[in-house]
């Protein structure tokens, strides 16, 4: 996913220039994602992702948080091996990216802005396939 964003011409791969607005990108996220680990787990969970995503603008539903925390957090762990619960650094990443471009799509079609939009199923297919 990564890769793809930052191959900005679009060869395939990434030359230097790019590697290091990759770099740095991760670099940001990874402070990001310390600010709001704010047990040091190694891990973003509940109150943690509420604030998280909130200081960026999106104020979720308990429901959708839990949806969020769910489908973005690792799989519990097996015999004291493997990630912390919650969601790690990665899945933290892609879960925020993904919260950002469904919100910019919803936004696109939720032209007078009052939450609510009506579409066919060919658009909301069209939105959700070209998430992350």
């Amino acid at each position: 996913m990564l890769m793809a964003i930052f191959d900005t011409d679009r060869s395939g791969t990434i030359n230097f220039t790019e590697f290091a607005g990759l770099w740095k990108y991760i670099s940001d996220w990874q402070n990001v994602f310390r600010h709001f680990d704010r047990d040091r787990s190694g891990s973003i969970e509940g109150r943690e992702l509420s604030e998280a995503l909130k200081s960026f603008g999106y104020s979720l539903s308990p429901h959708l948080l839990t949806l969020v925390e769910q489908k973005y957090s690792s799989e519990p762990v097996a015999h004291g091996y493997g990630p912390p619960p919650g969601i790690t650094f990665d899945r933290f990443v892609r879960a925020c990216v993904t919260v950002k471009t469904l919100t910019e799509a919803f936004q696109k079609v939720d032209t007078d802005r009052d939450g609510w939009i009506q579409i066919s199923y060919d658009q909301f297919m069209q939105i959700i396939l070209s998430a992350p």
